[in-house]
C-alpha cells in the first residue's frame, strides 16, 4: 500500500468511515496474527490482543495522532498489547516457528544456494527446526527484519530495544542459523557482512 493511499485510509478511519476500519482490517489481519506468532505461542491471546487492539482503535479514533505507516502503528500497538495480556495473565510465551519459517525462508536471499542440495519442503523443516531453537527476541528480530520489511530503527521502537540491540540480535541469529546449513554457511556470512 502506497503512503499516501495508506494516509487517506487512516485519515478517513479516524473520520468515523466504517468501510476504511473494515478495510484496515483486512488488509492487516495475516500479518498481524504471523507477527503475534512471532512473541508468544498462545493463540488465543493473540486473537484476543489483536481484538483490544482494533477495538481500542476504534473507541480511540477520534484521538489518534497521524502516522506515517499504519502497519508499523498496528505492529508496536498489537506487541504491547500482547506483553501486558501476557503480564495480566502470567502467561509464558513460546516459540511456534511453522508460520514464520516459509516466509522467511521466500525473502532470506540464501534459498537458492540451499535449494541445489535439498527440495523445497526439506528446506523449510530445517529452517523451522532452527528458527524454533532460537530464542524468542531473535526470531521476533528477524521476521520484523526479513519477513516484514522494516528498518532497524522502526524494528527498535517496536521492541524498545536500542538500534544497536537490534543489530546484535540479527547478527545473532544468523550466525545461530548458519550452523544449520553448514553447506551455505559462507555464503550467509557474506550476505550478512554485505546487507
Amino acid at each position: 500500500m502506497k503512503a499516501s493511499d495508506g494516509d487517506q485510509l487512516w485519515n478517513k478511519f479516524k473520520s468515523g468511515d466504517r468501510d476504511s476500519f473494515a478495510k484496515i482490517y483486512n488488509v492487516y489481519i495475516e500479518d498481524l496474527l504471523s507477527y503475534g506468532y512471532r512473541v508468544t505461542s498462545n493463540r488465543q491471546l493473540i486473537k484476543d490482543s489483536i481484538q483490544d487492539v482494533f477495538l481500542n482503535l476504534w473507541l480511540q479514533r477520534a484521538n489518534l495522532s497521524d502516522t506515517d505507516s499504519i502497519k508499523f502503528y498496528l505492529f508496536r500497538a498489537l506487541r504491547n498489547r500482547i506483553v501486558r495480556n501476557i503480564e495480566i495473565q502470567h502467561d509464558k510465551p513460546g516459540p511456534d516457528p511453522e508460520s514464520f519459517a516459509e516466509g522467511l525462508l521466500v525473502d532470506f536471499p540464501l534459498e537458492q544456494a540451499l535449494m541445489e542440495n535439498e527440495t523445497h519442503e526439506e528446506l523449510i523443516k530445517r529452517l523451522q527446526n532452527a528458527i524454533s531453537q532460537l530464542p524468542k527476541r531473535q526470531q521476533e528480530v528477524l521476521q520484523l527484519r526479513y519477513h516484514q520489511n522494516f528498518g532497524l530503527e522502526e524494528i527498535a521502537e517496536m521492541m524498545q530495544i536500542s538500534n544497536q540491540s537490534v543489530r546484535n540480535l540479527l547478527h545473532r541469529s544468523i550466525g545461530e542459523l548458519r550452523k544449520f546449513f553448514q553447506v551455505a554457511g559462507w555464503i550467509m556470512l557474506l550476505i550478512f557482512l554485505l546487507g
